[in-house]
């Protein structure tokens, strides 16, 4: 038997401060995007704030993936791989600042997707 265990957080705010993002969905798309493609999109991804991480699950086996996200307002830019026939899931810890987030998922057969977020 395993038990896992998240953190728990709490978060104090003054009346003039904005709450804590806590969850920003990633719609990611395929790119460049074809007239004609059905096909679903393999990956699912959110942005969550209180880790300022980017969660990626692969929906179906893509084998090695690489991702790259840039923080286009800043530069920032982080890149790394995971083995979709080995861990369906996925963390990329970003800095989380404030901007236009691009990220981009590019399989081993060369598939391309991608999404967009803004941290404000």
């Amino acid at each position: 038997l395993t038990a896992l265990l998240l953190p728990l957080f709490a978060f104090e705010m003054s009346a003039d401060e904005k709450p804590v993002i806590k969850r920003i969905p990633i719609k990611v798309a395929r790119y460049p995007k074809l007239q004609r493609d059905l096909a679903p999109i393999p990956l699912e991804s959110y942005f969550y704030g209180p880790m300022s991480c980017i969660h990626t699950t692969a929906l179906t086996d893509l084998g090695e993936v690489e991702v790259n996200v840039t923080n286009n307002s800043t530069g920032e830019f982080w890149t790394d791989t995971f083995d979709t026939s080995v861990e369906s899931q996925f963390h990329l810890q970003i800095s989380a600042t404030s901007g236009y987030y691009v990220i981009e998922y590019t399989t081993a057969s060369g598939d391309t997707y991608e999404g967009e977020f803004i941290i404000e």
